[in-house]
């Protein structure tokens, strides 16, 4: 900041001084060959959060990551400054308070007239908005070109597959005029048509359910999980009487969620658990908190005795119109739709299975 000093230096050196101590959108520093910090001005407080007090005399790399640090990123920024004239650089900076930054930082060599390096300038402007805008666009650039490709991949499939019981229909309709004399005949004809028919509304219902998922944070509520397995066993209570299924449950959390999709999420698994079994189902849930590298979860296990496939299928499992086998009925975006709501809430979900033993569906939501 400017000292008394000031005062007995002419007028025009003066009012450059403030000048640059008085800059408010840019962090204008002076420093030493070290990187010390000699002078601070008005934009260097508000941007890094620090009084002029309390900076002055410490290294300038107090503002950097502690990984810049480990790799001497503002020693380098100094080296090249020296031999270059400047240096410039754009990256995550830390304040005061530890929060961070988008700098933009030039640090220019300041020089003697015999032109030997007596010190640097350094001029850093909070980017912060424009960098986040930036990561925003590119984001939805991403999730566009993901959504694109996967809107040709469905309408592809999507027509191959409602093609399938229309073919039905028209051939069965064909034979149907070759034998309009044969009432028996006739009436299994009608009878095919029909089972076509409702294979191409199922698939429709089916296709709308997917294309209508919404990921809109506005939906989210807090949501108790044990309140939705409630609904959807209430919902399911008929097939789970006649098959004599068992529902084994351990406690529940409660997560931020669409509670509709969870309940969607949930009456899929649950269904295919009773649906995909040639004896008593059996199905146990469970649930824990784990933490990984990247943070902390809800990892609930959906677990059943039925059929299950083998396991190098499960890849393709969870992609649209993939049926693991052909010897029940659906139309094969059951657990497309149970990825895709549990991507919308931000979540993984996978499958393990044996062939003849079971099946387990993995889900973490994060905690």
């Amino acid at each position: 900041m400017i000292n008394s000093t000031n005062s007995l230096l002419p007028q025009g050196e003066q009012l450059y001084k403030k000048m640059i101590e008085e800059v408010q959108d840019y962090a204008i520093l002076l420093l030493d060959l070290d990187g010390n910090v000699q002078n601070w001005n008005i934009g260097a407080e508000k941007i890094k959060g620090y009084k002029e007090a309390d900076i002055l005399g410490k290294n300038f790399s107090l503002f950097y990551l502690p990984e810049d640090r480990a790799s001497k990123l503002p020693k380098t920024l100094i080296n090249s400054a020296t031999l270059n004239g400047r240096a410039t650089h754009e990256g995550w900076r830390v304040r005061n308070d530890g929060s961070t930054f988008w700098g933009s930082v030039v640090i220019t060599a300041l020089h003697s007239d015999d032109g030997d390096v007596i010190g640097f300038t350094k001029v850093t402007r909070d980017l912060t908005e424009r960098k986040l805008a930036e990561e925003e666009k590119a984001r939805d650039t991403r999730s566009i070109e993901l959504q694109n490709r996967q809107l040709e991949e469905f309408a592809y499939i999507t027509s191959h597959d409602l093609q399938e019981p229309i073919r039905k229909i028209q051939t069965f309709i064909n034979l149907a005029k070759k034998n309009t004399d044969d009432k028996e005949l006739l009436n299994n004809y009608l009878d095919k048509m029909s089972i076509s028919a409702d294979k191409m509304v199922s698939l429709i219902k089916d296709i709308l359910n997917f294309s209508r998922l919404s990921s809109d944070k506005n939906q989210f509520i807090s949501v108790n999980l044990v309140d939705i397995l409630t609904e959807v066993i209430g919902e399911l209570d008929l097939l789970i009487e006649e098959k004599k299924a068992i529902i084994t449950v351990s406690s529940l959390p409660v997560i931020d969620a669409i509670p509709i999709q969870m309940n969607q999420l949930f009456n899929n698994l649950i269904h295919n658990a009773i649906k995909f079994n040639n004896g008593y189902p059996s199905i146990v849930i469970q649930h824990e908190i784990v933490k990984n590298d990247t943070g902390q979860y809800h990892l609930i296990t959906i677990s059943d005795n039925g059929i299950g496939f083998d396991q190098q299928y499960a890849e393709i499992a969870f992609k649209p119109f993939k049926r693991l086998t052909t010897n029940h009925s659906g139309t094969g975006i059951g657990l497309a739709l149970c990825k895709r709501i549990v991507e919308n809430h931000n979540g993984t979900i996978s499958v393990a299975s044996v062939l003849g033993e079971g099946t387990i569906f993995t889900i973490l939501f994060p905690a």
